[in-house]
């Protein structure tokens, strides 16, 4: 492994702060100025700054050109793993730290993130969470949001996926592995697969619920639905139908498998009801009865930042988001038994 580049006064490992974008302004903007002023500040400056365009970039803005951020360009929309992956071959820090452009880390994410790395020489890749105070109002913005700020703030410790959202690796590792699967070509899973391939390979990773960053990202139910099945569930569902290895957890674990099936069982008795009105109609209740338990420690986030109104309407879109996802990889699971795939993962990009 390539050697440690500590810097020389504080003996601090370096962290290279990687953000991918398609535009120089809206939610980048703030996002951008927030990691500048983290990496300005005096136990920073090992820190450096690579913002990546996605494609032809027009003329950067004046604040940004400059900054202490150094631009590059894709030069054709490829997609954030290879936008990512030419800001990893051109950064020279110990610690590759991700964010991506409609994130705002708070300010002490980087600290946290630095102290992880070197209290623990075998530590390969730590990442953190949406808090609990999206940005973008509205009703779906705001259950997608505390969805992920549930999903990873309920599951601290050791991991086998990633997350670049608001993620750091070792650089060094993350060169050995080849980076994110360039195939990606949109936003996607290249995060949790990087992640996948890292753990079957011996790394160590962690998930710290404590590195918060804020979520600006607006939400329609449209975008959810879309976004949710084409960049999220389909590409999951037919990645863990390839892989050899141990569960991912997260979003995976068994409360949220059962939630998914519960879901399917509940919306065939809510179709059944006008053939079997009495029994689909109780075998309905009880499934509801268990979803309402198995996620009663989210159902308490959405009430205790949102209140009761937004509860109510926050439980009819997470069991739309179950039925969505189980659905999807039931379909998957189809397609598989008709046309077998190699049970392995991707080489590496």
């Amino acid at each position: 492994m390539p050697r440690q580049h500590h810097d020389a006064v504080s003996g601090q490992l370096s962290c290279s702060v990687v953000m991918p974008t398609i535009a120089w302004e809206g939610f980048f903007v703030n996002c951008a100025q927030r990691v500048l002023e983290l990496i300005e500040a005096p136990q920073a400056h090992s820190d450096g700054f690579l913002v990546v365009f996605d494609g032809v970039p027009p003329k950067a803005p004046t604040w940004l050109e400059q900054s202490r951020a150094h631009l590059l360009a894709t030069g054709h929309n490829s997609g954030p793993a290879v936008a990512r992956n030419l800001a990893g071959a051109s950064a020279t820090g110990d610690i590759l730290m991700f964010v991506d452009a409609d994130v705002e880390l708070h300010h002490d994410a980087l600290e946290r993130i630095r102290r992880h790395f070197e209290g623990d020489p075998q530590l390969d890749a730590v990442f953190g969470s949406y808090d609990d105070r999206p940005a973008a109002p509205g009703l779906v913005s705001q259950f997608r949001n505390l969805l992920h700020h549930h999903t990873h703030t309920s599951h601290p410790g050791p991991a086998r996926t990633f997350w670049a959202g608001c993620g750091a690796i070792r650089r060094s590792r993350f060169l050995a592995l080849g980076g994110f699967d360039r195939h990606y070509e949109r936003p996607s899973i290249e995060d949790i697969e990087l992640g996948m391939r890292l753990a079957a390979a011996g790394g160590k990773l962690l998930l710290d619920p404590t590195i918060l960053c804020t979520h600006h990202k607006h939400w329609s139910l449209r975008s959810m639905v879309v976004t949710d099945i084409r960049q999220r569930a389909l590409p999951w569902s037919r990645l863990m139908r390839r892989r050899t290895h141990g569960p991912v957890g997260l979003n995976l674990t068994p409360a949220a498998r059962l939630s998914g099936l519960l879901t399917l069982v509940l919306v065939a008795c809510l179709v059944a009801l006008p053939w079997a009105a009495a029994p689909a109609g109780w075998v309905a209740l009880g499934c509801l009865l268990a979803l309402l338990g198995l996620n009663r420690h989210f159902y308490a986030i959405c009430l205790r930042v949102r209140g009761p109104g937004f509860l109510l309407a926050a439980i009819p879109l997470h069991l739309l988001y179950f039925f969505y996802s189980s659905l999807t990889y039931a379909l998957v699971t189809m397609e598989h038994c008709w046309r077998p795939v190699p049970t392995q993962l991707p080489a590496a990009p």
